[in-house]
């Protein structure tokens, strides 16, 4: 039986911890992070007993071991650094530590989707949807010497896909309506030949970093 672990949580996270497998049946453990690995496909870090080289290099080593990561912040931390854990594995970051929030993000992960703070999604927006010209033409070239030609919002849109955020991030950082990022995500399936948005997300991924000195 895989569990979903916490890494040294602080005492008012471990009352809520008893209460995901009182109430809703979810089967947990806290242990030291060689334990979860072994026993758990999801874990929780508190990021607030950890300092920022300790949680990068963590979230590293789960992402390695293909256990997904839900970091519980305060919601003071700096988006720079926040941004280095999404780089690092984290999928998603969540500032609500009531019970019904860690149970939604242990579902959300489990679809491969992500809960991202607004600080965090305020900064992507202001620095990294804002690509420069070369990143973007860089990410255009390699589509299309891959065979595929998106428009430009497409491919802004392709970008962040590769990015692992959901619709609704998608919409926020575009300043666009989720309908219409849908709508833009069906013409990409249709140009890529690809059916699954999994494998659409890693297809993008892969293409970013193929070459050296891809942009992030």
């Amino acid at each position: 039986m895989f569990y979903v672990g916490f890494y040294q949580p602080r005492d008012s996270v471990k009352e809520t911890v008893a209460k995901m497998e009182e109430h809703h049946d979810i089967p947990v453990m806290i242990g030291s992070i060689n334990v979860l690995i072994k026993c758990c496909s999801l874990v929780f870090l508190d990021l607030q007993k950890l300092n920022p080289q300790n949680s990068i290099a963590i979230t590293r080593e789960l992402a390695r071991e293909n256990v997904k990561v839900i970091g519980l912040i305060t919601g003071v931390e700096e988006p720079r650094y926040l941004l280095q854990l999404v780089r690092a594995g984290i999928i998603s970051l969540i500032e609500d530590h009531s019970l019904s929030s860690l149970v939604k993000g242990a579902y959300v992960a489990q679809k491969d989707h992500s809960i991202l703070p607004p600080t965090l999604l305020q900064f992507l927006r202001e620095n990294i949807v804002e690509m420069s010209q070369l990143c973007k033409e860089a990410f255009a070239h390699k589509l299309l010497k891959s065979g595929i030609n998106l428009t430009p919002k497409e491919i802004e849109i392709a970008y962040l896909l590769g990015k692992d955020l959901r619709n609704r991030d998608i919409a926020y950082l575009l300043n666009a309506k989720e309908t219409t990022v849908k709508v833009h995500i069906s013409h990409i399936y249709t140009k890529t030949g690809m059916k699954r948005r999994r494998e659409l997300i890693q297809y993008f991924k892969e293409l970013k970093y193929k070459e050296k000195g891809a942009c992030s």
